[in-house]
């Protein structure tokens, strides 16, 4: 569900914002070529680089070029909204045949673009996908990503993980610079910025039994006689 709120300084500037708190800001016109009402995507709020003040001074560069010139620039934005509509799960899918396509690599053999995607595949999937796959990738917010994280570190998706958080928000900064980048622009921006620090991991500490000591010390050297 969305609501809508119009600019009175600005005539057919609006403001659509989520239940999530996501605002996105529209222009509406009227197409002369056709007589008919048409609305065209502007950006989402951000307050440091796409503010309230920022989408009126697009619309009026844009009430500026004219009507056809106008028409003619959110036809064209007809396609890039259709990218900006995928869903995280649709950018998952296509994350993972990417890293996974084999190309040749310097040693001349053709191996996956990347090695390790099978361990970036699964923390996209047991993390990412089921809590957000869903959600238009463009409205994917920081604190979605922190909430995530926060949710894994606490055990709502298994046992209480700190490295799993961390895997996961390496994955997700991955997929989401990936996905806004020039040729893709599925996003404008990744969330995964700013995000608050994980508590560092302390390595397990234990004193090994007289038994496992003997295990230890004839793997490290099979000829040596027992203790």
């Amino acid at each position: 569900m969305r609501t809508k709120f119009y600019d009175r300084r600005c005539p057919g500037l609006y403001v659509s914002i989520t239940t999530a708190g996501v605002a996105t800001f529209s222009f509406k016109f009227t197409d002369r070529q056709t007589g008919k009402q048409r609305t065209g995507w502007l950006g989402v709020y951000n307050p440091e680089t796409f503010t309230v003040e920022d989408a009126r001074n697009k619309v009026y560069g844009l009430k500026g070029m004219g009507g056809e010139a106008l028409a003619e620039t959110f036809r064209d934005q007809k396609a890039a909204k259709a990218k900006r509509g995928k869903t995280v799960s649709d950018i998952i899918d296509e994350r993972i045949t990417w890293m996974k396509t084999p190309v040749k690599k310097p040693d001349g053999e053709m191996r996956p673009r990347l090695e390790s995607w099978e361990n970036t595949a699964s923390h996209l999937d047991r993390f990412i996908r089921p809590r957000l796959g869903k959600k238009p990738a463009m409205e994917v917010t920081k604190h979605d990503i922190a909430t995530l994280s926060n949710d894994i570190v606490a055990g709502k998706f298994g046992k209480p993980s700190v490295s799993n958080a961390r895997h996961m928000r390496k994955a997700a900064s991955g997929l989401f610079n990936w996905a806004a980048e020039a040729g893709r622009d599925y996003v404008t921006a990744s969330p995964c910025v700013n995000l608050p620090k994980l508590d560092p991991e302390h390595p397990r500490t234990r004193v090994l039994s007289e038994d496992e000591i003997r295990t230890f010390w004839h793997g490290l050297d099979p000829r040596r006689s027992p203790l």
